[in-house]
């Protein structure tokens, strides 16, 4: 299995994810991290998720990964860099740090 394919299924294993989450919970969290966007230029879809605690949680996290590729194909945000993430669930894995393109704000992470 090539890179890609792996690539190919983490996504639509994400897309299952978000579909089990349901319909209101993937509006509720693209919302979310549409308005993150807006307010921090430089984030993860961790620090989405973190921002949004009081949001209900979907039954697989991967459903949050659905709702970042959704955001890129809407051109909301753009590949920056990746990084170690700090979340103890993920043992560190790098994870995609993304820079907004609607970001109209002064920046809460002063990432500018």
């Amino acid at each position: 299995m090539s890179n890609h394919e792996g690539l190919a299924i983490g996504h639509s294993m994400a897309e299952v994810a978000a579909d089990n989450a349901g319909e209101a919970w993937k509006a509720e969290a693209y919302a979310a991290f549409r308005k993150h966007a807006i307010k921090n230029l430089i984030f993860t879809t961790e620090d989405v998720r973190k921002a949004n605690e009081d949001m209900p949680h979907p039954p697989d996290t991967r459903a949050w990964g659905h709702i970042a590729l959704r955001a890129k194909r809407d051109n909301i945000i753009e590949f920056f860099t990746l990084m170690h993430s700090t979340s103890k669930s993920t043992h560190g894995r790098l994870i995609t740090k993304w820079r907004s393109t609607i970001y109209r704000g002064k920046d809460e992470n002063n990432n500018n």
